[in-house]
């Protein structure tokens, strides 16, 4: 009997701890969540940011976690958790504060962007509650947006909120150009009076004083300066200006000799032996504009020319940029357009430049040229006149030896040709493609293809030629290919190795012919390496050209002044 009481005894202790642990077990489920404060952002919006749901084990930590995940949201201020028993469980209310309803967005200090465009590219919107997730990542949108367009100094300084009138407003620092001057320095980086006017060089730059600082105009505006052929590299530096949104530019401008005379000689394959004189009188009295007298006198032609380029001419009537060239020559000798006669060349044109926009140049040329014979030559005496007209589109970063960039034109020239018995005409039509590809640190891969058809009564002067220093190198006189059509190709790679000297292994391919389409079994090639070497005339270019099938022994070479495309 004892042992049945104590059985039961120990059965009822294991039944009260059991019916415990279950009612224990039950109130540590989560038996209902409540949203309370939420009036503009929807609860289904809440609840999908929950990790937690009813019947889940009630675990502060999880809680805790919804409670951050809610927060992040970025529509509230703050957010509370609190906890009730309910139906034998825990009811877990969620207390957000929202953030305040914004009516309108507003932009102070912004003149680069309308107010229309930035808000196009904020993820935060008019009529909607603030949302501080989306304002942060809409700030650094704004600032991406201007420091992609250039503008690198710019930055949001202040976010205001009017909680009354339901407005933000984002206050823009866009980081003005209080002033730019220029600093003179020669080669050992010490301070020199610069020569130029500082009018020439102002006029080449956008950026001025009151602008908006933009990396990329900066950039345009000292390859604008350089380009003009009178400096070395040129070094910007910032300053700070007299607030925190102003900015001083200077710009440290290494001056060259820009006056100098050449004299020298050598063996050309026109030419002959020969000797020659050049006086180039550059940046006249500090204007930019240049003045070249040029005379060569050889065994086989001689020639005498003068030159005067303003890039900046009558820019009061003709607007900014619109360049003058004028050249005269006088030319005599043999073979100086191929006819194995002797020749009398006398003749002038003119060139007026115009900048249509940014990269993109219009020119509107004309001349005239007497040819006659000399020495018993038997050709007939005629005068050549001609108006012209191309379009350029010019993205090279130097002139004088590209790195990078294009540079490509189109070209029609009308002509006219009297002799004594009558007056013909021609028509001319050019496309030139060039193209120069930086391939690493000091190499370079350029390339040039040139088409072009000539209609009518060409002049001998006005023929094309397949062969020699600027076409096909390799080729003697007596292997020039001539006609009133062409197709030249060049491809070239450049690798400098100091500000002096450059080396440069080409390829040219092509040909000149008279009628019909082009025979490609007729072109001609030619290849073959190069040396550069940079003077203030410009590059003086040595090719060693072999033409098809010719040993390197029986190459030519090639002497020019300036790169051969």
């Amino acid at each position: 009997m004892k042992k049945i009481f104590l059985s039961c005894l120990v059965a009822f202790f294991l039944l009260i701890c059991i019916s415990s642990s279950q009612a224990e077990e039950s109130y540590n489920l989560i038996t209902a969540i409540e949203i309370r404060g939420s009036q503009h952002v929807s609860q289904k919006i809440i609840f999908n940011n929950l990790s937690n749901n009813i019947s889940d084990v009630f675990d502060t930590i999880a809680i805790n976690e919804d409670v951050r995940s809610l927060a992040s949201l970025g529509y509230f201020k703050n957010v509370e958790v609190s906890f009730e028993a309910y139906k034998k469980g825990t009811k877990v209310i969620y207390t957000v504060f929202e953030n305040p309803f914004i009516r309108r967005i507003t932009f102070s200090g912004n003149t680069i962007y309308q107010d229309k465009a930035l808000l196009s590219s904020m993820k935060l919107k008019e009529n909607e509650l603030l949302n501080r997730s989306f304002l942060r990542k809409d700030i650094d949108t704004i600032q991406s947006k201007y420091h992609t367009g250039g503008y690198v100094l710019a930055k949001i300084v202040a976010v205001q909120e009017n909680i009354e009138n339901e407005t933000l407003n984002i206050n823009i620092s866009e980081g003005v150009v209080q002033g730019i001057t220029f600093e003179g320095i020669n080669e050992k980086g010490k301070p020199i009076k610069l020569s130029t006017k500082d009018y020439v060089i102002t006029r080449e730059i956008k950026t001025k004083a009151g602008s908006v600082f933009n990396e990329k105009t900066l950039k345009k505006d000292i390859k604008n300066i350089y380009n003009l052929g009178y400096y070395g590299n040129i070094m910007p530096a910032l300053q700070p200006g007299s607030d925190n949104n102003s900015v001083i530019i200077i710009l440290y401008i290494p001056e060259r000799r820009t006056s100098t005379v050449n004299f020298g000689g050598g063996f050309g394959e026109r030419e002959g032996w020969f000797g020659f004189v050049d006086l180039s009188v550059n940046n006249i009295f500090g204007t930019a504009q240049n003045i070249l007298l040029k005379g060569q006198s050889g065994q086989e032609i001689s020639t005498y020319q003068f030159k005067y380029y303003n890039p900046w001419f009558w820019p009061d009537r003709l607007g900014e940029k619109t360049s003058l060239t004028y050249r005269l020559w006088n030319t005599m000798g043999r073979d100086i357009y191929l006819t194995l006669q002797d020749e009398l060349h006398l003749g002038w044109d003119m060139a007026i430049g115009k900048e249509l926009r940014d990269n993109f140049r219009s020119s509107f040329s004309f001349g005239s040229e007497s040819v006659s014979p000399r020495s018993g030559a038997s050709f007939e005496a005629y005068i050549s006149t001609f108006v012209g007209l191309s379009f350029s589109y010019d993205t090279r970063d130097v002139w004088m030896n590209p790195s990078s960039g294009s540079y490509h034109t189109i070209s029609l020239k009308q002509g006219w040709k009297a002799t004594g018995a009558a007056t013909t005409n021609y028509t001319k039509y050019g496309i030139d493609l060039n193209r120069f590809n930086p391939m690493q640190e000091k190499l370079v891969f350029a390339w040039h293809i040139g088409t072009a058809l000539g209609v009518g009564d060409l002049p001998l002067g006005e023929l094309y030629w397949a062969g020699g220093p600027n076409t096909i190198r390799g080729y003697a006189i007596a292997d020039i290919k001539k006609g009133s059509r062409k197709v030249i190709t060049n491809w070239e790679m450049r690798y400098t190795f100091n500000e002096t000297f450059q080396g440069v292994f080409f390829f040219d391919w092509g040909n000149a012919w008279y009628s019909g389409f082009p025979d490609f079994s007729d072109f001609i090639a030619g290849w073959g390496p190069g040396v550069r070497v940079t003077t203030p005339l410009g590059p003086i270019r040595l090719d060693y050209g072999m033409g098809t099938s010719r040993s390197f022994g029986e190459g030519i070479l090639h002497f020019s002044i300036g790169q051969a495309f």
